[in-house]
């Protein structure tokens, strides 16, 4: 009998070794290869979102002999998701950000499970550090220039060569939809929570100027960034992505860096802001201290605005336990990011930003 995906015995075979490399096998099949040998998969740690390994492989495809380390990604069990996503867009996301920017390849797609058990990509492997522990060893200064040419770099990407599928501002403005969501947050929560309206109220009066949309990471943080042998970063994680105001990313990157320092940005914020300028044609007046203070602080109710949420979620019951040490995690952050992001809102308010 042909099991559903996503059910939980179906996506437990991802945690099986002895399972899997079967299961890679007849999916590599499926696409063509053959000469297939799967051998030391392996689970692997960090990150809430999907069920990951590690696996080496070599196969020929399209006449072609290859060989190397691989990462399987897979939807946990129904239910059991911190967050909903679709595997094939983040699938078609990353072939077509690839050309532009340093991610790992896309190489093989199970889009409704039914080979691997669960809906799953395969990535390849990226020999790299997470960018914290490196920055612990190194001077985290000489990443603020390579920080501002990648996202420069992923905001400029050509929209016609994104997947048309990538969510889209539905008022057809990023921020008129962000501000209307922080406003529906505060009537909508289990208890009314004034201070969203009123952040929502000082975010709608002191719009900056617009800049074209983008692709926008949406969990852009270092977190989600790696460094090579070269000392360059590797950005990961697209499964969020859609089209939107790429200021989003650097607020949100600020306030990720409260909880999780350094904030590479501050490490020098002037050659930041001019190299991302000069990349993205952007001028002064679209992007300046005042308006990265705006973007941190919409990143930061955005956060805080999950937490309330989940908290409303955990309340219920209807949060299970992997969701609630996330949220437990994110309580820590949106601490710190919130603490910060109040300081700039006031230094603003006051005219102590320049």
């Amino acid at each position: 009998m042909r099991r559903d995906p996503k059910d939980s015995t179906s996506v437990c075979y991802m945690q099986d070794p002895k399972i899997m490399p079967e299961k890679i096998t007849a999916l590599l099949e499926a696409n063509g290869a053959s000469d297939i040998s799967v051998t030391e998969y392996e689970n692997m740690t960090g990150g809430y979102s999907r069920i990951m390994a590690r696996f080496e492989a070599s196969f020929t495809i399209q006449g072609n002999h290859e060989s190397g380390s691989y990462v399987l990604r897979g939807d946990p069990p129904e239910g059991q998701a911190i967050i909903e996503t679709d595997r094939r867009q983040e699938f078609d996301v990353l072939k077509a950000v690839k050309p532009y920017l340093n991610t790992p390849a896309a190489r093989f797609l199970d889009a409704e499970g039914e080979i691997i058990g669960t809906p799953a990509l395969i990535i390849d492997f990226v020999e790299a550090e997470s960018t914290l522990p490196w920055i612990e060893k190194n001077e985290a200064s000489v990443l603020t220039p390579k920080l501002a040419h990648l996202a420069g770099s992923m905001h400029t990407i050509p929209i016609n060569k994104l997947p048309q599928s990538l969510p889209k501002p539905t008022s057809g403005d990023p921020l008129t939809d962000q501000i209307m969501m922080w406003k529906e947050t505060a009537t909508n929560h289990a208890e009314h929570l004034p201070i969203f309206r009123y952040v929502a109220a000082w975010l709608d009066a002191n719009r900056p100027p617009p800049v074209p949309v983008s692709l926008v990471h949406h969990d852009f943080s270092t977190a989600n960034m790696m460094v090579d042998p070269n000392g360059d970063l590797v950005i990961i994680d697209f499964e969020l992505a859609t089209i939107g105001d790429p200021r989003e990313d650097l607020g949100y990157f600020k306030a990720y860096s409260q909880a999780a320092p350094p904030d590479l940005i501050d490490e020098n914020s002037d050659d930041f802001l001019k190299i991302y300028r000069e990349i993205t044609g952007f001028s002064e007046e679209q992007l300046n201290p005042v308006v990265m203070t705006y973007f941190l602080v919409l990143g930061v109710i955005g956060v805080v605005s999950q937490v309330s949420r989940s908290g409303s979620s955990m309340a219920r019951g209807e949060t299970l336990s992997t969701g609630i040490a996330f949220n437990l995690d994110n309580l820590i952050f949106g601490h710190a990011a919130w603490l910060a992001a109040t300081e700039a809102l006031e230094a603003a308010l006051d005219g102590e930003v320049n």
